[in-house]
């Protein structure tokens, strides 16, 4: 399933990279891509919604559902 996410706390590059790379580490997560410009990340993936903020939980960033 194809979902895109509004991102919370995401200011540059190296934020977006973090992100991206951490959702991508999530099991079941399949492609990630995330627009900088527009604080979003968009993600190809069987994995519950659950599992995809509990990846980030314990950084600086916040998914939120569009």
């Amino acid at each position: 399933m194809k979902k895109t996410y509004q991102v919370e706390g995401m200011k540059c590059e190296g934020c977006a990279k973090t992100v991206r790379e951490t959702l991508a580490r999530v099991a079941g997560v399949t492609e990630v891509t995330v627009n900088l410009n527009k604080k979003t990340a968009t993600v190809i993936s069987d994995a519950p919604e659950q599992a995809l903020t509990a990846a980030l939980k314990n950084t600086s960033y916040r998914l939120l559902s569009i």
